[in-house]
């Protein structure tokens, strides 16, 4: 750990905002002594700025919205370097400096923490065990990059000095089972439930949840990447059963998903789906355990709506929804759905008939949309009409709403297909006050299902209360899985049908929200990636989607890529040969060289030590 970087003045970045909710409240002091940690006011101002770091959209950011580029469920002109193998030496740097600084942050905490023990009330011991999930948040946020890590059980500002700094990496089964015992202590007798806060803080079933992900990345890592450089043992059967024991004991907070008969807003089917992510207020909806309130009167908004109504699906410049993400979804009776089948080169078509999921997450006819302009239009492709005059040509095609495949910046769409996730529907212009959910139920559903049928255990009870209930919330028949499907996705090794089902679940219910790289790395799925780069849309000159663009439009779009087939195909020119990824090296973060340099006792991660 960097000397420079252990010495940094707590929160030298992050007591930056005057909010009223709990997760942007203004310290009222920074913390310059032994005594400044012994009240509850003191203990609460100190955690709430912990809060700060957690991610959530800045006021002009996408946000985990735009994040996916970094894996198979979106396409961008401006693709990620790992997944291309372009990342070097230094790559893994601000990682590093990101996890072991909030780290810092945490232990400051329980080092200078100084309340009495018989002056610890209900709520200062809840703020304790808030602190043992953040240090539980960001030892995970390293194990996922960079594996073996150095563990940050205390403050190491006494211990400044290259001897001192001389801490051997832990291997990456105990940083998981230390980051379990953190979250443990927090959940016996600390945390409060979710029902004290309405979700707005950190909370028990938040906790237990964080658990299920961090054993189950683990367990599944172990597992998939056993036999190479990036697991040198395998407890993943304790691992997949610490899922199902954390699992068991979250089934009895009584959490419950959002549906449409729950939900007293929901008008049209999947509005129960779309609600955890455009609206305002999430406290009546149990399964946003952890969510994070935006108030424009109070200061904190984010530009997110603008952005997605924009087109907007990477800040950095275009990009699109992949179709392989588009091809995931079921069709309603809980069939397979064949993507070679020639009705899906009719855009409106790969809608019809689909996961609920898929037309709530992605923008389609119908769909509102452009919800930053007044009386926004809703996506409408149809068949351009050139006949007649001027006028009438206009006045015929006034309701046709393309996608944004014109034009450069952000808001041009490389693939066709927009993000709707997130977007709000009563078309609130300028900032936008839409929740973010950090922590949410259905992700517990999945985990406990994944770690059950790995076990061998994902019986029909276990399918009844996990996969059935989420696809019946999304409109789809549930059929318990007993079939592979052929144009599944190839991970390289074979999966039992209901594996299968339950990653397309995950892939589904959980797009746009920030798992998917993790997956991916935790599957050891490089197979996805390498030598693919994705397609988008078709735009052939017979298909609906080219022909809704008027003839001086359609000049334009022969400037737009697309493959010997007529679908679009938007990083054909920028990697040719596809992603480069190396799954010998790109699975795990270099450790920075000056890291190596100032402690002695770390070893470079596989693939990297001879990297320039």
């Amino acid at each position: 750990m960097k000397i420079k970087y252990i010495l940094l003045t707590a929160f030298t970045g992050i007591m930056l905002s005057a909010c009223s909710d709990f997760l942007d409240r203004k310290p009222l002091t920074e913390p310059n002594n032994e005594e400044y940690l012994c009240s509850r006011a003191q203990v609460e101002n100190y955690i709430n700025g912990l809060y700060m770091a957690l991610p959530t959209p800045s006021q002009y950011g996408m946000g985990v919205r735009g994040e996916e580029k970094n894996s198979d469920n979106i396409l961008a002109e401006k693709y990620d370097l790992r997944l291309n193998g372009e990342y070097n030496a230094f790559s893994g740097s601000s990682e590093w400096q990101k996890g072991y600084q909030n780290l810092r942050n945490v232990n400051y905490f329980f080092h200078y923490y100084c309340v009495p023990e018989n002056e610890e009330t209900e709520d200062i011991r809840s703020l304790k065990g808030e602190a043992y999930f953040f240090r539980a948040y960001w030892h995970f946020y390293l194990l996922t990059r960079f594996g073996d890590i150095p563990l940050m059980d205390c403050l190491w500002d006494e211990n400044a000095t290259v001897e001192g700094l001389q801490i051997p990496a832990a291997t990456r089964a105990d940083v998981a089972k230390f980051i379990l015992k953190d979250l443990n202590t927090a959940t016996e007798g600390l945390l409060q439930p979710r029902s004290k806060y309405s979700g707005l803080r950190i909370n028990q079933e938040a906790a237990m949840i964080l658990a299920m992900r961090v054993a189950l990345y683990e367990g599944s890592w172990e597992k998939y990447h056993k036999g190479t450089a990036f697991s040198k043992e395998d407890q993943s059967k304790y691992f997949f059963g610490e899922v199902m024991k954390w699992g068991n004991k979250l089934f009895e907070t009584g959490l419950s998903l959002n549906t449409d008969d729950t939900d007293n807003e929901s008008v049209n089917e999947g509005d129960a789906f779309a609600h955890l992510f455009n609206k305002s207020d999430l406290s009546k909806i149990t399964e946003a355990v952890f969510w994070k309130k935006y108030s424009i009167a109070d200061g904190t908004f984010h530009n997110l709506g603008g952005l997605l109504g924009g087109g907007v699906v990477d800040n950095d410049g275009p990009a699109g929804v992949s179709k392989s993400l588009i091809d995931n979804y079921l069709n309603r009776d809980g069939t397979f759905i064949n993507p070679n089948d020639g009705k899906y080169k009719n855009f409106n078509s790969m809608f019809e008939g689909r996961d609920l999921r898929l037309i709530q997450s992605v923008m389609n006819t119908g769909a509102k949309f452009r919800s930053t302009l007044k009386g926004a239009k809703p996506m409408n492709v149809r068949v351009y009409d050139n006949t007649g005059t001027d006028e009438e040509i206009k006045e015929k095609n006034k309701d046709i709403y393309s996608p944004n495949l014109n034009g450069d910046g952000n808001g041009k769409n490389v693939t066709g297909f927009h993000i709707r996730l997130g977007i709000d529907t009563t078309f609130v212009e300028g900032n936008s006050e839409t929740a973010i959910i950090l922590f949410r139920y259905s992700e517990a559903l999945l985990s406990y299902a994944e770690a059950a049928e790995e076990l061998e255990l994902c019986n029909d009870d276990v399918l009844n209360k996990t996969l059935k209930p989420l696809r019946e919330r999304a409109g789809v028949t549930y059929i318990r899985p007993s079939a592979i499907d052929p144009n599944f996705t190839d991970f390289g090794y074979e999966l039992t049908p209901v594996m299968q089902e339950i990653r397309r679940e995950r892939r589904a219910e959980l797009a746009f929200q920030g798992f998917r790289q993790d997956d991916l790395m935790r599957w050891a799925a490089h197979k996805l990636i390498q030598g693919k780069r994705g397609l988008g849309a078709y735009l052939g000159t017979d298909g609906v989607l080219y022909q809704s663009f008027s003839p001086t439009a359609q000049e334009s779009l022969e400037l737009v890529s697309t493959n010997e087939e007529g679908w679009m195909d938007p990083l054909k020119e920028y990697l040719p040969r596809g992603y480069q990824f190396q799954p010998n090296r790109d699975y795990l973060l270099p450790i920075p060289p000056d890291e190596l340099e100032l402690n002695k006792q770390l070893q470079q991660n596989p693939g990297w030590e001879k990297t320039e």
